[in-house]
């Protein structure tokens, strides 16, 4: 989705982003140039781009055309690892004059506008877009989209360091120029300009963005950016250092030493805390919404963050609480902003008025002020819905207030310390209500919009987790699965709610510190650190209660884990059976990725690789992967011939179990989907030509790759008309093929425990019971995917075992739409890398497969 977005002209572009200063103040007289400051550019088509990089960032800093700022080159060498480990190195940036790099890093922390300069031969194939009748769209040679997809990289790693409400960016091709806005729905890219025969209207756009003030450039008013004096800063770095008392969070019995009444903080926690003060990372005092008041947070690096430009943006941080000292989990993402979609804090509330158990207790969250993403609704602007009402406009959303009028104030000085504070008016504009009252007939969203709406929100919660892969065993496993499983149960039952995400990045590890009966000494209690899971990440949560429409424009989730029906598009809406069944991917992938089995390390990752992230494609549609699919329709976990087997056979047992009743359920919910109807024969004055059949559900492919066919799919053939006499006189019965066999009782009996949740609650809890020789060799052995290995070298016969097309994550936008407003782009799904874990990674290192 970041490639989609919308076409400007450069003067209304311009004029919106960049207003000029009020008449009243000194600075309003505009740039002082009276001959043209880009004359040696004139062959700027035929320099190399090194040499039009120097030349340009040497004049524009000569002529001061954007007094207060500098531009630098910054191509020299990449940032540290620890600050861009993809090791980027655009060629130049704006910075405030003061932050400007001397060694020719980027610097990511302090710029303020990226410049990515484009030259060569044939100049306009470097062009990653092009202007067409009434706008502009993104080309599509296979050069020119990889320019697109550099430049974009660049926005994602400025909203990855920064708090960004928007990315601003100044594209060079040869003597031409474009500037581009990213935020998280997508890109408005303003026609191509030459700013060496229009250098008037450039130079004055350069000097307004002089005078713009931080808020105007895309920075975050409510996220303040501490200096190394400042109080704050010496602060994080105080709580960051071991403290005594802190408390080792391994499973065990607590001595009564370690027994206080105090609070204290696991060590995990503290170190993490401490792993996010990374060297040049900005650190950061953020507000969050806690009802009419607002609490303060600090952070720096984030432990999570969800790759890719468009979309949520999701980063996860363990943060100071500044009011109460007390580490937290703060999220910060771009929600999904449409009229029926509910915040997840809201969510968190009503889990724990239904008193649902293992999920995490809310501090506070809100949006952030009216902070919503424009391109959307710049597209819906450019784009007049005709057939739509515009008095019943759904989603009538105007400019937010942090983006005023052309002829508005742009800003005050260009001096640091104006750019990096912000007045009560910027920081507090309101929020914008959704709109109520909608008519049955309405869709809470422009159902032809491209682009996704995003509003800024920000979310705390008081626990912070471990990754599912910090488990410790099998049987471990299973019990930290359990407890999620009993979230979900008591979440559809007393809540009302369906979480519609189950992922591995979803269910968590939370130690906890439990009172227990002393196994040694009857009749006395002790304390001990359990391990217990946590049902986390309830964004996506629906309520179950009610008949809604659709919500969003997408389905989302995490491809990994849905069930094959969804996958296969054989449903729609998500059901209990659905997310149970993932939760026995999550459990499957992290018994094959962690625990010893009869797979060696490269039989892993393949596994892994086809089994979650392979799909097909059918239809103009992706669906399940043939692994998957092949493993549900067989009821055998195999790879080729070979049956999986773990070391221990507890961990067999319940993934063998309860895969035979998945595999029941998907016998018996193909035998009672509803059967097409007959083709009615022709009338006697009607053509041989017979009506087309009626749509039927997309059919998932087989495990071999080929497509499935019921035996009342076979189309017959008719005879031609010259061969074929049909008087009228007779009637012609054409016989309908039975369907196969209707599924057995003991099927249906196994379907049926797949449908609520007791029976594997029962079960998993039955199971944990087990003797300890069940549980033996069971014991995590380490990620078993091999660090050099990648999904582009499987070896020949790996290869050949499954289908070529990977798909790594179904995390927003499942419809190969066109971007701008010509659909140019081939049916492409995204790359989005795996999920790592949630709460906290103790490795930075890197996980593949």
């Amino acid at each position: 989705m970041a490639h989609k977005g919308v076409g400007e002209s450069k003067l209304r572009f311009s004029r919106k982003f960049f207003p000029s200063p009020p008449p009243d103040t000194t600075t309003s007289t505009g740039p002082n140039l009276t001959s043209n400051p880009f004359e040696e550019l004139a062959n700027a088509d035929s320099m190399t781009e090194s040499d039009l990089n120097d030349k340009f960032v040497e004049l524009v800093n000569k002529h001061n055309l954007i007094p207060g700022l500098k531009m630098t080159s910054c191509e020299k060498r990449p940032d540290p690892v620890m600050i861009d480990d993809d090791r980027q190195k655009p060629d130049s940036a704006i910075y405030l004059a003061e932050d400007a790099p001397a060694d020719g890093t980027p610097c990511w922390a302090n710029q303020l506008i990226p410049v990515e300069f484009k030259t060569g031969k044939g100049t306009a194939i470097q062009d990653p877009f092009m202007d067409v009748p009434g706008g502009v769209q993104p080309a599509i040679a296979d050069h020119r989209t990889r320019n697109r997809a550099q430049i974009i990289s660049y926005a994602e790693c400025l909203f990855a360091v920064q708090q960004r409400l928007a990315v601003f960016m100044l594209l060079v091709i040869g003597r031409r120029a474009r500037f581009i806005r990213w935020d998280r729905s997508g890109s408005i890219v303003t026609t191509i300009f030459d700013y060496y025969l229009h250098w008037r209207f450039f130079v004055d756009v350069l000097w307004r963005i002089a005078h713009c003030s931080a808020v105007l450039l895309g920075l975050d008013p409510t996220a303040r950016r501490l200096s190394p004096n400042d109080p704050l800063y010496a602060l994080m770095t105080e709580f960051a250092a071991p403290h005594e008392g802190d408390v080792d969070h391994k499973e065990r019995f607590l001595s009564p030493h370690e027994v206080s009444n105090q609070p204290f903080v696991f060590k995990y926690v503290r170190d993490a805390f401490r792993q996010s003060l990374v060297e040049n990372w900005p650190r950061y005092c953020v507000e969050v919404p806690n009802g009419e008041e607002r609490r303060r947070f600090l952070i720096c690096k984030p432990h999570f963050r969800a790759k890719g430009l468009a979309g949520r943006g999701t980063r996860g941080y363990v943060a100071l609480d500044c009011e109460t000292k007390r580490f937290v989990w703060l999220k910060d993402a771009w929600r999904a902003h449409y009229v029926l979609v509910d915040r997840e804090g809201d969510i968190l509330q009503r889990l724990k008025a239904a008193k649902v158990p293992r999920v995490p207790n809310l501090v506070c969250h809100g949006d952030i002020d009216d902070q919503v993403t424009l391109t959307p609704q710049w597209w819906e602007e450019k784009n007049q819905n005709q057939n739509q009402n515009q008095n019943q406009n759904p989603y009538p959303t105007p400019l937010p207030s942090h983006y005023p009028a052309a002829d508005a104030h742009a800003g005050s000085s260009s001096s640091a310390s104006n750019k990096r504070k912000f007045t009560d008016d910027e920081q507090h504009t309101g929020d914008v209500p959704p709109p109520e009252g909608l008519a049955d007939s309405q869709l809470p969203f422009r159902d032809d919009c491209p682009l996704r709406r995003h509003k800024h929100y920000r979310l705390v919660e008081e626990e912070i987790a471990l990754p599912l892969n910090e488990f410790g065993s099998g049987k471990q496993l299973i019990q930290i699965v359990r407890d999620c499983v009993l979230a979900h149960f008591h979440a559809v039952k007393d809540a009302k709610l369906l979480h519609r995400d189950i992922s591995a990045g979803n269910i968590l590890i939370y130690p906890k510190i439990v009172c227990v009966k002393d196994p040694n000494v009857p009749h006395r209690r002790r304390f001990q650190i359990k391990f217990t899971g946590l049902l986390a990440d309830w964004e996506m949560a629906k309520p179950i209660d009610t008949e809604q429409k659709q919500r969003q424009p997408e389905r989302t989730g995490t491809w990994q884990y849905m069930s094959v029906a969804l996958l296969s598009h054989l449903k729609t809406n998500v059901e209990t059976c659905d997310e149970l069944e993932s939760f026995y991917y999550v459990v499957l992938h992290h018994a094959v990725r962690y625990l010893k089995s009869n797979f060696d390390e490269l039989t892993v990752a393949n596994y892994i690789d086809e089994f979650f992230d392979q799909y097909g494609y059918v239809n103009n549609q992706y669906t399940c992967g043939d692994k998957k699919l092949g493993t549900i329709l067989n009821g055998r976990l195999l790879n080729s011939e070979t049956q999986l087997e773990f070391a221990c056979t507890g961990v067999n047992m319940v993934l063998e179990r309860i895969l035979s009743w998945f595999h029941a359920y998907h016998i018996v919910a193909e035998y009672d989907r509803p059967a097409p109807a007959a083709p009615t024969t022709s009338s006697p004055t009607s053509s041989h030509t017979p009506p087309p059949p009626p749509p039927r559900p997309p059919t998932p492919p087989s495990p071999t790759g080929s497509v499935f066919f019921t035996e009342d799919e076979i189309n017959f053939e008719y005879e031609e008309e010259d061969e074929f006499e049909d008087d009228g006189a007779t009637s012609i019965d054409i016989p309908v093929l039975e369907r196969k066999s209707a599924p057995t009782a003991q099927e249906r009996q196994l379907a049926s425990l797949v449908v609520t949740h007791e029976a594997m609650l029962k079960f998993l809890k039955d199971a944990l019971e087990w003797d300890a020789v069940s549980w033996a060799n069971g014991e995590k052995v380490g990620d078993r995917v091999p660090t050099t290995w990648r999904p582009d070298k499987k070896t020949k016969a790996s290869a050949a075992a499954g289908t070529s097309n990977k798909k790594l994550k179904l995390d927003e936008d499942v419809r190969s739409e066109p971007i701008f407003r010509v659909p140019l782009l081939p049916a492409r799904f995204p790359k989005t890398p795996p999920r790592p874990g949630h709460r906290w990674t103790p490795s930075p290192t890197k996980k593949t497969g």
